[in-house]
């Protein structure tokens, strides 16, 4: 009997029949995988008093992720009423449940959407919609366990922060599709597009730092509120701590200086983020300095905070960042690095290029940091890497003179060994990178 099926469909077909059957019995692990995920959640949070009995739990939750693959599995040869009416099913069921278990004055309905959820997932996987679906999973079980943390956090929000994202909303989905693609300005330098994205990235970044050091703050020590506030700004924090230590004179400047240390080590991290939004190949060559320069800040300021581990822990503050104004502002710098930059490279050849980064990255990282990673097919990735290394010195040097005149002078000392290291780091890099890669220093 087996050798005759094996004569009727044929070798090949027998193969592709167990590569098929391989591949669903991969797929219905992954959708239970994903609903226990969700289930283990859930079951965990029934341990709190308030919560008592709930709609499902680990056992339900996988079985409804199975529900909605099998749902989607019959659908092929049975049609696609099969998902509604078990959709539908499950849909009933959760509302039947919902009303008899629903307390008088608790109105909460996260646990019945995510049940439905569930059944949404099992059958993406079943459409091999695998990584989408873990990602959903993902931000579901994260949306679940952080409720009290989002509902802190959504207490500390003011007028202000509301309107930021407003304007976010309005910087990135209004005003971007008016703009026009075609290069304009002096060698058609200028792409209106093009910039605004740059000036949505950088805004961005500094509102999803603002919201953590929103959520963190200086609550979790000393270091980490300096590379939170850094997220922001590394120059604010530091001209902030700085002319805190002038104004409040303290026993020991440590504290600040591991502030203004940590937020330091984060500008290298968020470089390499944008970079790696506008030119993957030169991020990929500077990951390696990128690590160890920001390995080496984190290091000092660990050994600063060692010998000083006594102290309170200090707020950095921090300011929301984003609004119209701001955003113009940098598009406007942006605009300028770009064409003097372009000037620099086309009329002053590699040593141009060093020096407008050297004179743009003490003012605005970002800018000219993008300016350069978008330039990068022009100069090479080398010359590129160089260029941000150098305006990354650039920087740190005038984050080093704010200390000196707005900071207490206990604090260069401090500020001045870890951006010491910081330096000798950088240009360690720098020296290994073009020795690896047979280019003269």
């Amino acid at each position: 009997m087996i050798f005759r099926s094996i004569r009727h469909y044929g070798y090949s077909d027998l193969c592709r029949m167990s590569e098929e059957l391989m591949v669903l019995i991969q797929r219905v692990l992954i959708a239970l995988a994903l609903g226990f995920f969700i289930g283990l959640e859930r079951e965990f949070a029934k341990r709190a008093p308030e919560k008592g009995e709930q709609f499902a739990g680990v056992r339900s939750y996988t079985l409804i992720a199975l529900f909605g693959f099998l749902c989607t599995y019959l659908a092929q040869p049975y049609g696609d009423w099969i998902i509604v009416a078990g959709l539908s099913g499950l849909v009933a069921l959760v509302i039947a449940a919902y009303v008899i278990s629903a307390k008088p004055g608790s109105f909460g309905i996260t646990t019945e959407l995510s049940s439905i959820l569930a059944f949404a997932i099992g059958a993406m996987v079943f459409q091999g919609e695998v990584l989408f679906a873990t990602i959903v999973t993902v931000v579901i079980t994260a949306l679940l366990s952080l409720k009290m943390r989002l509902h802190s956090f959504i207490a500390t929000l003011t007028p202000l922060d509301i309107r930021a994202f407003i304007q976010f909303v309005i910087i990135s989905a209004v005003i971007l599709p008016f703009l026009p693609t075609e290069p304009m300005g002096p060698n058609g330098v200028w792409n209106l597009h093009e910039i605004w994205v740059m000036v949505i990235l950088v805004t961005g970044i500094s509102l999803a730092g603002y919201l953590l050091a929103k959520v963190f703050g200086g609550r979790k020590g000393i270091l980490l509120a300096g590379i939170i506030g850094g997220l922001v700004s590394s120059t604010a924090v530091t001209l902030s701590v700085a002319r805190r230590t002038r104004i409040q004179s303290t026993a020991s400047s440590i504290i600040p200086a591991i502030s203004i240390i940590g937020a330091t080590a984060v500008l290298y991290p968020r470089i390499l983020l944008e970079i790696w939004l506008v030119n993957k190949d030169l991020a990929l060559l500077m990951v390696a300095p990128v690590i160890f320069i920001t390995l080496s800040a984190i290091g000092i300021a660990y050994l600063m905070h060692r010998k000083n581990g006594e102290s309170v822990a200090l707020e950095v503050p921090t300011n929301n960042p984003l609004n119209f104004g701001t955003a113009i502002q940098f598009g406007l710098v942006y605009m300028v690095v770009l064409w003097l930059m372009d000037l620099a490279s086309t009329n002053q050849s590699a040593y141009g290029f060093y020096g407008a980064s050297v004179l743009f990255g003490a003012t605005d990282m970002d800018a000219i940091t993008l300016s350069i990673a978008k330039g990068t097919p022009n100069t090479g990735a080398l010359t590129a890497m160089t260029a941000v290394l150098l305006a990354t010195l650039s920087n740190t040097v005038m984050k080093f003179l704010i200390v000196v005149f707005f900071g207490s002078r206990s604090l260069w000392k401090w500020v001045g060994l870890g951006f010491g290291v910081v330096m000798l780091s950088t240009v360690i890099s720098l020296w290994v990178m073009r020795w690896i890669m047979h280019v003269p220093g």
